[in-house]
């Protein structure tokens, strides 16, 4: 039953790296960034609640770029 657990998270891992292999590692960082513009812009036009939506997402872009960049530093 391990083995099984096991082999599912090596492929989720595979997948994962196979699509985020070829995006650039900027790519996460400008993301939050603009996601946090996106997030104010929201704010200032009254739409409170998607601007509370839109800004719990840079945690999540950072995440993905840091977690590339430690499991692949050489890329």
């Amino acid at each position: 039953m391990e083995n099984t657990s096991a082999q599912q998270v090596e492929q989720s891992q595979r997948e994962y790296f196979r699509v985020t292999d070829n995006i650039p590692e900027e790519t996460w960082y400008w993301a939050a960034l603009a996601s946090i513009g996106l997030s104010a812009l929201l704010r200032l036009m009254g739409r409170d609640t998607w601007s509370i939506f839109v800004g719990q997402w840079p945690p999540t872009f950072l995440l993905f770029g840091l977690y590339h960049k430690l499991i692949r530093p050489g890329r």
